[in-house]
Formats: structure tokens, C-alpha cells, sequence
């Protein structure tokens, strides 16, 4: 072949020269080469990715399934939580094809919306027990799409997916978490971003599979400094303080501004109506978090403010109101940046009977709190301004705040204790009281859907409380939650937290003397009964009479309440554990084994779960295996004392006893417990260390001196000391 041959025809078959690029369209074709290849090779991945299956659906809803059901996704808490803090929401099943007549509300917001410390007590299923019982020829559901610690960036994440399902009304309860949720100035989730366009493609990124697979990587590659191991509630966003002054607070209230806008033009183009509500938070009972001085504020100002502030404290307890309120004020015109000290001023402006100034003072308190875990002024007022004008069609407002206060306890200024169980989760009364305001908004929203005349009164709290087998069992089970929860930081920097703490604690000790009464567990079981005849298909009750049941020894009623629970939600891996919990209790390690099993199969992250296994593995004389599964949840949760101890045992039954002992001892560290201690003690002296043995057992004695176990300590220490010489 010779050289002209080679080379490329310099005209076309017509004659004409070639057409080449140059220029102008030389440069566009290098740019669609430099962005199309590289759009093409990521697609390309993003598709295979999504063939294979790779990671977790971000959607809030998964579906349908064989029967033609969407669930709540368990997996959603992944796109913005790290793994092992993920939240979950609560389980719900929607048909793919909504029935005909039937009325869909979906109430969007977070724990406080969700019903925390229990959600099968929130407003969300008051309304429903509300709705049913006015308008029984009506099919209702009232789906509870909070979510724990999520602020709006996720509530709106979360309305796009329900309005995928036909809602006839959006109910929108958010504004506690804004600063502390994602992407917010005092998050440990994502970073803080104060551009609004930079968190939504942040979120678009996260909800494709290369996204989630960029984050599996860093996460294993790079983690991020700080990441809880576990969930710790409120004490892990310690430091997370933001000043009331912080710039950032700006970029905090327009994207919070946005996001409620948007969620409620969601609503409306889906077809449904929205209420909008102001958020109420706990004013008087609830001393601020965290109290920051002003900023500059000069060290010889600082000593004068608290030759003021102190006396002022002294004068408090005296109960001289009048004075106290003079050295305060003086305290106040150095530095009136201090939380604690317009809370201290609330207190005596109330006792003084000056209820209107002591709530603008309680107010002020929440304002400057530093650890920003309530909704303050200015997120009310946005909510107002966006709801409250009819600028958006179709929306309601709701001022629960003011509505609060007006049927609150008089002369005292603000709502308190009577109806939350500490900053902003209420009790029953008070979410009773929440959902009864909010039937009349959505019976007026929903008035051309609904029967014109109701077919009954409002059903009181007490009917609602048995709709929902809220009983004796329920208000201790409950009321221990909420005390748990305010045991650790950051409640323990409030003003008089060991004073408000043992009153809880009595209130706690009172509500279980009243459920363990003789005939209160049977009464509570018929309870359960009567409710589950009205709603067959309520997983909450019927989860809690699964509960109630083995508490009662009823454990074969129990595990049938489970099976019944777990047929409906069979990748809900609590509801395994439950059925395993029934199954250890009733003496069955076998059979609790199974369902432990498939809670970890189903979550194998959970520590709790893997814990349970070891236990049921230990109680069928299986070491070995149990040692696997304890080490793993003693991985998984580094500083899970029942896990320690568990796996010392397992390890002591293998003959390590080395081993044993350093777990033993790290479990004591951790949690100092008599049954521990004891052990660790006994593992000692078997291994000739007498002094360490004899240490032990003296704490194991000092941790209750009259538990069932302190005889036979004190005969080993008796013998013990005879044989060192003690």
C-alpha cells in the first residue's frame, strides 16, 4: 500500500473539501467532549449501581410489596444520620392505590411531632381517635411522619415522598431543631452550610447511589472526628452552643423561611390542604441549657455582674422577690446576655404575681439559650408570617403557642410542667390539649371532604387515653422514659436539676406502685383488648400489649401478639427483639435465639440486638458462639457495660480468663453493679489474686448493701479476709 493510500481522502466523494471544526465550534464541541464523557461514565455508574441494588433507598416510603403496601423505610435515617445514630421512623403501611373516600393526613415535623418519649401517645393519634370517633363513617388515617432530631432540610425531604400518596392534608409541626439538625450552626450531623442551594444539591447528591457509595467510603476511609459510636440523645450535641448573636442564626430563620414554604406548595400540588402550627415549648419548668455571657464582656464587668447576680440567687431562695428582682436587674444592666439570669427574673416576677412581665423574661430565657433545642421567637414568627396571612392557598395556622398559654395555669405566665415532660416533648394531657386544637383547624380545612354534621361530641382525654390502652402500665412506662432521658447532659446544667430530677423520681416510683397494684396489669390487659377489637391492624397497641402481656407472665399471648405485629412489619428488627425478650423471659433461649437473629440480620448494626443473641446463646451453654456476637456488639458499642459483662462470662466458660477478667473490670468501670462486681471478684480470687478479689467484693457490698446478693458477699469477704490476712 503506498503513501497516498494511507493518508485520508482530502475531498469528498462530490469533490467538496471536508468541513472542519475551527473556531467558535471547535471550542464547543472540546467543552461537550469535557462535560458529556464524564456525564455518560456517571450515569453509566449511577445505573449499574441502582441494578445491583447497592445501598439503602432514600426514599421515607418502600414499596409496594407483595400485597401491594408501602412501608416507612427503616433505612431513611442513612441519608442523614451516620450509621450508628440513624433514626428511624414510625412504621406505617399505605396501599399503593389509596381506597376510594378515604382521608389521608400526614403530620411532618420531629420528636416533638413524633410523640417522644413514646409515639404511641402522640397528638398525630389522639387526632385519629378523635376524628373516628366523630365521624365514624369516615375512613381516616392519620400517618405520623416525625422523625427524631430533623429540622426542616429533612421535613421537606420527607413531604415530597408523602405527597407521592394521595394526602388530602399536610399537618406541619417543626421549628425545634433548626440549629441543631443538619446542616445547622450547632449540628454533629452534617457540616453547618449557610447556602441554601449547597444543602439541596448536597441532598440530591446523597439520594443517588454514587452519592451513598461516596459516603460508605469516606466514612470508612476518613471518618469524621467526633462521630458517635452510639446514641447518647442530647448530651452528644454538648458542644454545639450558638449565642444568640451568632451571625449564622440568619442564614438559619431564610432557610427555615424557604423550607416551610416550599413544603406547604408540595402539599398543594399533591392535592392537599396544610395546617401550619407555632411551636409550643416548655418556658417555665425548663431553666435554659446553656447561659453565654455577651461578647467583650471585660473581666472586672464579669466580677461586678456576679457580685450582683449571686446575692440576687441568695435572695431567691429567701423567697425575697423584691430584692432578688433589684440585684438581678442590676446584674442585667452589665450583661443582660445571660440566660439564666432573665430565667432567675421570670421566677420572681411569677412568685410576685407580675404573670405578663415574667413570661416576657421566660421568653428572653429561651431566646438566649446557647444549646438551641427549642423553636424561639423568631421561628414562631416566621411560621405566623407565612401561615398566618392567607398568602399561600389552601393553609391553615394554628397559634398553639398563645393557645398554650391562655389555657395554661393562671398567674404563672407561661406553660410548664403540667404538660411537658421537659424542654419540648408533652406528656398526654399535654398532647391531648395539642390535638384537640388542631381537630377544629382540620375540620375547617377539610370541611368539603367531611360529613356536615359530626356524628358525636370531642371525645375527652379520658376516652382517647383508652382508645390508645393508655393506662396504669402506659403512664409509668412512659414517665421512666422521660426521667432516663433528663438524667444525663445536658439537663444536669440547668438550675435545680437534682431538685426537679428526685421529684420526678417520686413521681415515677408512684406511677409504678399504681401499675404493679393487684388487678391494675389486668385491667390494663382488657384495656388493650377493648382498643385492639376498634383498630385490629394498630401496631403500637398492639406492641404494647405484647409488652404489657409479658410483664403479666402471659408470655405465650405475648409472643402471639408479636407474631401478629411482625407479620404486618417483618423487617422491623425491634419488633424481633421484642419477640426474642418474650421468648428469654418465658425460658426459651432456643426460640428467643431465632428472633434475636433476625433482628440482627435485618439490622446488623445494632448493638442491643447482638447483645441479646450472646445472652441467648450463653443460656443455651453455646460459649463459643455467644462470644462471637458479644464481641461484636462490644465493637459496635465500646462503652455498653451489659455487653462487657456478658462477654466475660462467655470467655470465662471458654476457659480465657484472662480475657474475662479485663471485661469484667471494664463492665464495673462502666456500670459499677453488684452482680458484676461479684463476678469479677469471684473470677479473681479463683486466680489466687486475694487483695483484688477482697477490693471487689467490698464495692460489690457498697453497691446495695441489701440486695439478695450482700449475704453471700459478706461471707466471702469474710472468708476471703481471714485468708489474706486482711
Amino acid at each position: 500500500m503506498t503513501d497516498a493510500n494511507r493518508r485520508p481522502p482530502e475531498h469528498r466523494p462530490d469533490g467538496t473539501p471536508p468541513r472542519r471544526l475551527t473556531g467558535r465550534r471547535l471550542w464547543l464541541a472540546r467543552l461537550a467532549l469535557v462535560v458529556l464523557a464524564p456525564a455518560l461514565v456517571l450515569a453509566a455508574a449511577e445505573g449499574l449501581l441502582h441494578l445491583v441494588g447497592y445501598g439503602y433507598s432514600p426514599h421515607f416510603f418502600v414499596g409496594p410489596d407483595a400485597a401491594g403496601n408501602y412501608a416507612t423505610n427503616d433505612a431513611f435515617g442513612l441519608r442523614f444520620f451516620p450509621p450508628a445514630i440513624a433514626r428511624q421512623p414510625e412504621p406505617c403501611l399505605l396501599e399503593a392505590e389509596k381506597p376510594a373516600g378515604k382521608i389521608r393526613i400526614f403530620v411532618l415535623g420531629s420528636s416533638a411531632a413524633e410523640g417522644v418519649p413514646d409515639p404511641s401517645y402522640s397528638f398525630s393519634r389522639i387526632l385519629e381517635v378523635m376524628l373516628r370517633r366523630r365521624y365514624p363513617d369516615v375512613r381516616f388515617q392519620v400517618v405520623n411522619a416525625g422523625m427524631t432530631a430533623i429540622n426542616s432540610h429533612v421535613v421537606r425531604e420527607i413531604a415530597k415522598d408523602c405527597a407521592a400518596h394521595r394526602p388530602d392534608l399536610f399537618i406541619i409541626y417543626m421549628g425545634n431543631n433548626e440549629v441543631v439538625g443538619p446542616f445547622g450552626p450547632g449540628t454533629i450531623l452534617d457540616p453547618y452550610a449557610g447556602s441554601l442551594p449547597t444543602i439541596r444539591a448536597g441532598l440530591w447528591i446523597k439520594a443517588t447511589c454514587l452519592g451513598r457509595l461516596f459516603r460508605d467510603v469516606a466514612g470508612r476511609v476518613a471518618p469524621r472526628p467526633g462521630t458517635p459510636a452510639e446514641w447518647k440523645g442530647m448530651q452528644m450535641w454538648l458542644s454545639g452552643r450558638v449565642a444568640a448573636d451568632d451571625p449564622r442564626l440568619e442564614a438559619v430563620y431564610s432557610h427555615f423561611r424557604r423550607n416551610l414554604e416550599d413544603i406547604c406548595l408540595i402539599g398543594r400540588a399533591a392535592g392537599a390542604r396544610a395546617i401550619v402550627s407555632t411551636v409550643v415549648v416548655n418556658l417555665r419548668d425548663c431553666p435554659p441549657l446553656a447561659s453565654v455571657h455577651g461578647p467583650g464582656l471585660e473581666e472586672a464587668a464579669l466580677a461586678q455582674w456576679e457580685a450582683e447576680y449571686g446575692p440576687g440567687a441568695i435572695l431567691e431562695a429567701q423567697q425575697e422577690w423584691a430584692d432578688a428582682l433589684a440585684s438581678y436587674r442590676a446584674a442585667a444592666a452589665i450583661d443582660d446576655r445571660y440566660a439564666d439570669l432573665h430565667f432567675r427574673m421570670a421566677r420572681c416576677l411569677a412568685a410576685a404575681g407580675r404573670p405578663a412581665e415574667a413570661r416576657v423574661h421566660y421568653v428572653r430565657a429561651r431566646d438566649l439559650d446557647a444549646l438551641r433545642f427549642r423553636a424561639d421567637s423568631r421561628i414562631n414568627e416566621i411560621i405566623h408570617e407565612v401561615a398566618g396571612g392567607g398568602r399561600i392557598e389552601g393553609v391553615g395556622f394554628l397559634d398553639a403557642e398563645r393557645a398554650f398559654v391562655e389555657a395554661g395555669p393562671t398567674g404563672l405566665g407561661a406553660p410548664g410542667d403540667e404538660v411537658f415532660h421537659e424542654h419540648v416533648h408533652l406528656k398526654f394531657e399535654g398532647n391531648y390539649r395539642l390535638a384537640r386544637l388542631m381537630l377544629e383547624k382540620v375540620e375547617a380545612a377539610l370541611a368539603d371532604r367531611l360529613p356536615r354534621q359530626p356524628a358525636g361530641p370531642v371525645p375527652d382525654e379520658q376516652t382517647c387515653a383508652a382508645r390508645l390502652g393508655f393506662g396504669a402500665y402506659g403512664r409509668y412506662r412512659v414517665a421512666l422514659r422521660a426521667w432516663r432521658m433528663t438524667e444525663d447532659p445536658p439537663f444536669t446544667n440547668q438550675l435545680d436539676h437534682a431538685f426537679r430530677q428526685a421529684a420526678a423520681f417520686q413521681n415515677v416510683a408512684a406511677l409504678r406502685q399504681a401499675a404493679y397494684a393487684p388487678g391494675a396489669m389486668d385491667d390494663d390487659a382488657r384495656l388493650h383488648e377493648s382498643a385492639l377489637a376498634a383498630a385490629p391492624d394498630d401496631v403500637r397497641l398492639r406492641e404494647n400489649f405484647a409488652w404489657l402481656e409479658a410483664e403479666r407472665g402471659r408470655f405465650d399471648s405475648a409472643l402471639r401478639q408479636w407474631r401478629l405485629v411482625l407479620a404486618r412489619f417483618p423487617q422491623r428488627s425491634e419488633f424481633y427483639f421484642g419477640a426474642g425478650a418474650a421468648c428469654m423471659r418465658w425460658g426459651k433461649p432456643a426460640e428467643a435465639e431465632a428472633y434475636f437473629a433476625e433482628a440482627v440480620r435485618v439490622e446488623p448494626a445494632d448493638a442491643d440486638a447482638r447483645m441479646a443473641l450472646g445472652d441467648a446463646l450463653l443460656a443455651q451453654q453455646k460459649p463459643d458462639a455467644a462470644a462471637g456476637q458479644l464481641q461484636q456488639a462490644v465493637r459496635l458499642r465500646p462503652d455498653f457495660a451489659a455487653a462487657h459483662d456478658a462477654l466475660a462470662r462467655a470467655l470465662a466458660a471458654l476457659g480465657r480468663t484472662d480475657e474475662a477478667v479485663t471485661h469484667f473490670a471494664e463492665a464495673a468501670r462502666l456500670q459499677p453493679e453488684a452482680e458484676t462486681l461479684n463476678r469479677l471478684a469471684d473470677l479473681l480470687a479463683k486466680k489466687g489474686r486475694l487483695d483484688e478479689a477482697l477490693e471487689n467484693y467490698r464495692k460489690a457490698l457498697a453497691c446495695d448493701p441489701d440486695d439478695q446478693l450482700a449475704e453471700a458477699i459478706r461471707r466471702q469477704i469474710e472468708a476471703l479476709s481471714r485468708g489474706a490476712g486482711s
